[in-house]
């Protein structure tokens, strides 16, 4: 990324059926409250991480389906 911010990707597996993918975003300072996405937005409030993409709703439904796909 432009900034330096680095994602890193992990597939593992315990056994034949329970496997993992596992994603580690390691975002600079600078990136700090001019980050928003699918890992939340990198502002130190975790209350606001599941906003809808291109509005400044929330959504706290228990099962965020609408927050993923608006970021299809």
């Amino acid at each position: 990324m432009p900034s330096g911010t680095y994602v890193t990707a992990e597939y593992e597996c315990l056994d034949q059926t329970d496997c993992f993918l596992n994603i580690h975003v390691y975002p600079l300072a600078e990136d700090f409250d001019n980050s928003e996405g699918l890992c939340g937005n990198y502002n130190g409030m975790s209350g606001d991480d599941l906003t809808i993409n291109g509005t400044s709703t929330v959504d706290d439904s228990g099962e965020p389906v609408d927050f993923a796909k608006s970021y299809m």
